[in-house]
């Protein structure tokens, strides 16, 4: 599986018409023609002049006969366009990276038994030689589309597009809602409500179509589900999880079950590490076309890999969930613990718990905490809304009711 006219052709542009293009020795079949590449690559990572002696002279042993090989391949002055010469030694590597591919699977296989991971690590691994060859874009195909954006947007003007607003309408007005590939840390003390806050977000996007997958590792599906039920149908969550419900409370509860069955979302609570997570998340963009991951809460979460300390094993979990956004151009919300000083004061970034990388990593960071430090815990309060961080706009803190029999922030009524 490789064309050794093809090769010339592409060496021939690489050598005498100094073309920048991406290949890479594997792209090559024929042992000298790999050689050759090897020299040009040490050359340009040098910024040495690429030439028929400065390549004679990277390649130890047989320069004689590589001098006299690539004076032939100057001599025969290819005809074939670089474009199609390139797509073809590219089209002829990606079959032979296949064919290799298919042989490991074949040998491995039996002896595999997380079987899942190693399917998706075998996806990453054929995602990644099918993005070879594509052509990185320039600064002004970059330009254009962006005006393009921003001239969609003029001619918008002011109709929002609501799929990502949270309902939180001074928090909306101050970010217009979510944001695909950013990720936003929620942070707050025990108790004061982030996991409520996560999950009535998650239900507003849901409603409006949007799939959303919630990652959990502190409360069972059953959990969540309840605070779910006990929103939509305004009852008392204690008395869902006793089962004292009388016939109106039994009406709105099946009424709120039947309104909440079709909703898009995907809950998971027996995943543990980085590496699961982002596995499951690539598997909902494919399958269900993902648009909202949310992690419950990131302290909890781990990594296969070795660190010297926590502190550098949270930062990497907090870049992939940064990276994952990215990759997969869906909004990530992640929640998050903050360190014991945040409870005598209002937190600022420098409480966020175990890793200023979250600080550095999270296009947005809110952080939850009630008006009124001071005062003995009630089932109804007033909680601040503190946006401290917007890459792309400014801060914002919005004040609203947080009713926790019915695990509800409610907008304060403007007067």
């Amino acid at each position: 599986m490789y064309d050794e006219e093809i090769e010339k052709t592409v060496l021939y542009y690489l050598i005498f018409e100094n073309e920048q293009i991406d290949v890479r020795e594997e792209d090559f079949f024929i042992q000298k023609h790999k050689q050759i590449v090897r020299a040009i690559q040490e050359l340009k990572s040098k910024n040495e002049e690429v030439n028929i002696l400065s390549i004679k002279n990277k390649i130890k042993g047989k320069d004689t006969e590589i001098l006299i090989y690539i004076s032939i391949i100057a001599e025969s002055k290819y005809g074939s366009s670089i474009n199609y010469a390139y797509k073809e030694l590219k089209r002829l590597s990606k079959k032979r990276k296949l064919l290799k591919i298919s042989k490991e699977i074949q040998e491995s296989i039996k002896e595999e038994s997380e079987i899942e991971i190693y399917i998706e690590k075998k996806i990453k691994e054929l995602n990644e030689i099918n993005q070879e060859g594509e052509n990185e874009k320039t600064f002004l195909e970059i330009l254009c589309e962006t005006s393009d954006i921003i001239e969609k947007k003029r001619i918008q003007g002011t109709k929002y597009d609501y799929k990502y607003f949270t309902g939180i309408f001074d928090l909306d007005k101050a970010t217009n809602g979510l944001h695909e590939e950013e990720l936003t840390i929620i942070g707050a003390r025990p108790g004061v409500g982030k996991t409520t806050f996560a999950l009535q977000i998650a239900h507003k996007i849901a409603s409006n179509g949007t799939p959303v997958s919630i990652v959990s590792l502190e409360m069972s599906e059953t959990q969540i589900v309840q605070k779910l039920i006990s929103k939509v149908a305004n009852v008392d969550s204690n008395k869902l999880r006793t089962g004292n419900l009388n016939l109106l409370e039994q009406e709105k509860v099946t009424m709120a079950e039947g309104k909440i069955s079709d909703l898009p979302l995907f809950i998971n609570t027996r995943i543990r590490n980085i590496q699961e997570i982002e596995i499951y998340a690539r598997k909902l963009k494919n399958k269900n076309n993902l648009g909202l991951l949310i992690i419950d809460y990131i302290q909890l979460v781990k990594s296969k890999n070795k660190f010297n300390s926590r502190e550098q094993e949270v930062a990497e979990i907090s870049r992939n969930l940064k990276l994952l956004s990215l990759e997969l151009k869906i909004p990530i919300i992640g929640l998050c613990q903050l360190n014991r000083n945040a409870a005598r004061s209002e937190p600022t970034l420098a409480d966020l718990r175990e890793s200023g990388a979250i600080e550095q990593d999270a296009d947005n960071v809110i952080f939850i905490y009630k008006e009124n430090e001071k005062e003995e815990p009630q089932l109804v309060e007033n909680i601040v809304i503190d946006l401290q961080k917007q890459r792309a706009g400014g801060l914002a803190k919005v004040i609203v009711r947080f009713d926790k029999k019915v695990s509800e922030f409610k907008n304060l009524i403007r007067r």
